[in-house]
């Protein structure tokens, strides 16, 4: 791992945070590592910009795209499935272009595509937010292996934190600004979701949660956007570990590294005044913290 020399302890783990990256995003998120090459992706929603990064050597690429990017997906076929503010898209690599799938939240423009994730039967789930004035018209969508777009839910201010459990039958979903976390059960067969409940609360002054990954052990973790933190908890929806980070926007994490036992985590500078950045040098950075706990290899979209 390529880290540069600040580091602090982490409260609750024993450990330290490593700058894996220091380029200050505007809006880091969607965080992934590819197990097969080795390597960490990311996006700055706000900046434009999807991320690779190569630990081992510290060799880094970017690619800025027209607009704001939500998430993005491993393709198996190569290359990445993209959520944008206009709507679906593969993103080659290789010549840094898109390809449109699908704009299924068209009729609704003032809606962006935010947080999404793969499933482990390769289909992409993606929702929407109207972020000029967070009002419920944000829907979830799920894209299937055919490139078919299926409304899964409507009424939504803000789409995040959405994980699958290590047995696909389980996703979890979080509406941010409820300030809590739901859970699904998941039929895998048909990609159906039911029986929504109420499976865990953000605590009073931890944020909102926003990205979210599932270890091996089969905990939930999240992201505190304004929070100061991450969070994991175990399959009852009860607090495990609190890592608390040195800036207050953390948004994405993911398990990675060779033995998917590093925790990547991106953070956010935006919104943040000039005082406050200068109080929070790491703000916008790619953080890494080593848990003692192991992850579980991201899936691929199968379309």
């Amino acid at each position: 791992m390529t880290v540069n020399s600040m580091t602090r302890p982490i409260d609750m783990v024993g450990s330290v945070i490593d700058v894996v990256d220091s380029n200050h995003d505007v809006l880091g998120e969607s965080i992934i590592w590819d197990k097969d090459k080795g390597l960490l992706w990311w996006v700055d929603g706000i900046g434009m910009f999807i991320y690779r990064l190569d630990p081992s050597t510290g060799q880094k690429q970017s690619w800025q795209l027209h607009e704001e990017i939500g998430s993005i997906g491993l393709r198996q076929k190569g290359g990445l499935v993209v959520g944008m503010r206009s709507g679906l898209y593969f993103f080659n690599p290789e010549n840094g272009q898109l390809s449109e799938i699908a704009k299924p939240d068209s009729d609704r423009p003032g809606n962006r595509f935010n947080d999404g994730k793969v499933d482990r039967h390769g289909r992409f789930w993606t929702g929407t937010v109207q972020a000029s004035a967070y009002t419920p018209r944000g829907r979830l969508w799920r894209l299937d292996a055919d490139l078919k777009t299926n409304l899964i839910m409507e009424g939504i201010t803000c789409v995040n934190g959405i994980s699958f459990s290590p047995d696909n039958r389980l996703m979890y979903f979080t509406d941010s600004f409820s300030c809590r976390i739901d859970v699904f059960d998941y039929d895998s067969t048909d990609g159906a979701i039911y029986n929504r409940r109420h499976f865990a609360d953000v605590p009073l002054g931890r944020g909102i949660c926003d990205g979210s990954t599932v270890d091996a052990d089969g905990c939930f973790w999240s992201a505190n956007m304004d929070g100061w933190c991450v969070t994991r908890y175990d399959p009852r929806g009860r607090i495990d570990t609190v890592i608390n980070l040195p800036t207050r926007r953390v948004s994405s994490l993911c398990f990675g590294g060779p033995n998917l036992d590093t925790l990547f985590i991106t953070t956010a500078r935006r919104r943040m005044q000039d005082k406050e950045l200068a109080q929070q040098p790491l703000a916008g950075c790619v953080l890494a913290v080593n848990p003692g706990i192991q992850g579980l290899p991201e899936p691929e979209f199968l379309g």
